[in-house]
């Protein structure tokens, strides 16, 4: 280290060389470790072959093309206080049959009594900005806002993790497989797209090998904080089955799970206490019409 009697030319070459030392220590130059990407850039790929693309789009297979839940999730924060919300949400696929369109998705609250009826219509489509609408019954009116980002009452859940994603809302980075109380899993990094409006900058999501079921994912802001862990119970996970042109097809569900938000060090369990597979639903289950319906 130069005296305070050095050269100042002395001086300014020892500043160099810590400021090249400290480029390198965080580029992973000569034997430095460097931190993780927050956005991978090389993706990691295993002896089966299967890409991050691959490896998600056989997540998005096991779903029904339509469903109907009803969903029951009771909160809980530090001190004892715990709430419970119910609402039911329906879904249902249009890839097949509109060059728009990928899905609709409508969820309406019956529990508690003080937000009975309102509800959350999501459109995706293909390109562009999702139509995303909102029903208050205070105000009596349909709305058009960013839904995704809405938190549903007195949960840790927001819209954007209960409705059905598809493909095309983000990229898909495999990581190095991992392992979870034993359980192999797959690692796949989702980077939402900018048109999702998402509230999220990236999840992380740990899918179980046999049925493609994730069990874990985790949740940073757009401030790239970490800051929700959703965990499936590996115990709750269903086996449900629908027929497609006489064909039976199964699915494979996880009907419990908990969200926990890392930052308020609160926590919901979910339940799906029904599920419909393949119900017959049409476009007048998922109209403005049906959104401010009183049932």
């Amino acid at each position: 280290m130069p005296t305070a009697h050095a050269p100042r030319r002395l001086v300014r070459a020892w500043l160099r060389s810590l400021l090249v030392l400290g480029l390198g220590v965080a580029l992973g130059i000569g034997g430095a470790i460097a931190e993780p990407e927050f956005i991978p850039i090389d993706e990691y790929v295993g002896p089966d072959g299967l890409s991050g693309d691959a490896l998600y789009q056989r997540i998005l297979e096991n779903r029904f093309d339509a469903f109907e839940q009803t969903l029951a999730l009771r909160s809980g924060a530090p001190g004892g206080r715990y709430s419970e919300t119910r609402l039911r949400l329906r879904h249902r696929s249009y890839r097949e049959e509109s060059d728009g369109i990928l899905s609709k998705t409508i969820a309406k609250y019956f529990e508690p009594g003080d937000v009975r009826h309102l509800g959350y219509l999501v459109i995706n489509k293909r390109s562009g900005p999702d139509d995303q609408f909102v029903y208050r019954p205070s105000a009596r009116k349909v709305r058009r806002v960013n839904v995704r980002g809405e938190a549903i009452a007195g949960t840790d859940f927001s819209f954007e993790d209960i409705v059905p994603p598809e493909f095309e809302d983000a990229t898909h980075h495999r990581m190095p497989d991992e392992e979870i109380d034993g359980v192999p899993v797959y690692v796949i990094t989702v980077v939402p797209r900018p048109e999702t409006e998402s509230e999220y900058a990236k999840l992380v999501i740990y899918v179980e090998k046999e049925h493609f079921v994730p069990i874990r994912t985790l949740y940073w802001d757009n401030k790239r904080v970490l800051v929700k862990r959703l965990d499936a119970r590996r115990d709750s996970i269903e086996r449900r089955s629908a027929r497609y042109s006489g064909e039976p097809r199964d699915v494979w569900v996880a009907m419990r799970s908990r969200m926990q938000h890392l930052k308020l060090e609160t926590f919901t369990e979910l339940s799906i206490e029904e599920l419909r597979a393949d119900p017959k639903l049409r476009d007048r289950h998922f109209s403005e019409r049906e959104l401010t319906a009183s049932r």
